[in-house]
């Protein structure tokens, strides 16, 4: 096998423009691709210089039921930092809980795909 990492993760949302806002706009990730493609409006965010990012699409693509909501969990070094930047941003955010793995917290973005961050203690971020 030559498979090196995941290219992106399909995100259903209802609102391309509005999803589109809240990940670059509230959660700081890049915008990559924002065109209209053979099955509609296209668009890609990732965090900053992340192999891997998010297309977010109509629940119909392709012939394909996609339904929601999914879990997505992001890294964190400042788990404390990002949840004051969230709440400035008039995002609802739990306080972070310690878990074995790490500290965490989660949000869910506009469409009610939870999203959790995590910052990882030393067990929890092991090399891979």
């Amino acid at each position: 096998m030559n498979i090196s990492h995941v290219q992106f993760l399909t995100v259903p949302v209802a609102d391309h423009a509005k999803a589109r806002d809240f990940y670059v706009g509230t959660l700081g990730f890049e915008l990559l691709l924002d065109h209209r493609g053979p099955h509609g409006q296209f668009v890609m965010v990732a965090p900053k210089g992340a192999q891997t990012g998010l297309v977010l699409v109509d629940y119909q693509v392709g012939g394909l039921d996609l339904v929601g909501p999914l879990h997505i969990q992001l890294h964190t070094g400042d788990v404390d930092a990002d949840v004051a930047e969230l709440r400035d941003a008039g995002v609802e955010v739990e306080d972070p809980q310690k878990m074995p793995w790490g500290r965490a917290t989660s949000i869910k973005d506009l469409d009610g795909n939870a999203i959790s961050l995590l910052e990882p203690s030393e067990f929890g971020n092991r090399p891979r």
